[in-house]
């Protein structure tokens, strides 16, 4: 029975693994552009400005009537002072509906996460900033005392000593993350696309 359960797990992540190469083209851009506020301004304004020229050429409106238009159907707002009568013309205001709706609410969350003030952070901020503070005062008076009492040379073996101890347990810790990251990295799945 735990053969079984197993075969079906690998089957499972194997599907994983081929749904995650083939959208993996689409959803890393999407990603991407999603988290560079700056970026995804600079895309919704691009999509807005070229879907209104090119319904005004396809219109046959003039330039600023297209930018009106495409304000009033990108905000899904739709006057109906203005709209397309060809098929291409409704398909641009199709893609500039469904892009606007979707990547609009992504820009304005941003804006939000940047307008809020969050004390306890702030709070939590300052306490940590202190602590670091008397930690490092603690080191200094450590290290001065232990030199004095020690010596220069036995304190600079220790200090040596610790030194590698932590930069063992970092390369312990940098190869569990790395480990984790290749796992979940789509990218690096065999077969994936490079």
């Amino acid at each position: 029975m735990g053969e079984v359960a197993s075969d079906v797990d690998s089957e499972v992540d194997e599907a994983e693994r081929a749904v995650a190469r083939r959208i993996g083209f689409v959803t890393r851009p999407v990603r991407g552009l999603v988290n560079a506020p700056h970026l995804l301004v600079l895309v919704v304004l691009g999509i807005w400005v070229s879907c209104s020229l090119a319904y005004a050429v396809l219109e046959d409106k003039g330039p600023i009537e297209g930018l009106w238009w495409g304000i009033v159907t990108g905000s899904t707002v739709g006057y109906g002072d203005f709209y397309p009568s060809s098929t291409a013309g409704r398909a641009i205001g199709a893609v500039l509906i469904v892009s606007m709706l979707v990547l609009v609410p992504i820009a304005i969350g941003h804006v939000i996460a940047n307008l809020v003030f969050d004390k306890e952070s702030l709070a939590v901020a300052a306490v940590l900033e202190d602590v670091h503070e008397r930690i490092s005062r603690l080191e200094h008076l450590t290290l001065a005392s232990l030199e004095a009492q020690h010596g220069r040379e036995w304190l600079e073996r220790r200090l040596a000593e610790h030194e590698a101890a932590d930069a063992a347990t970092t390369d312990v810790a940098e190869q569990m993350l790395a480990m984790f990251a290749q796992k979940n990295d789509p990218q690096d799945l065999p077969g994936a696309a490079s």
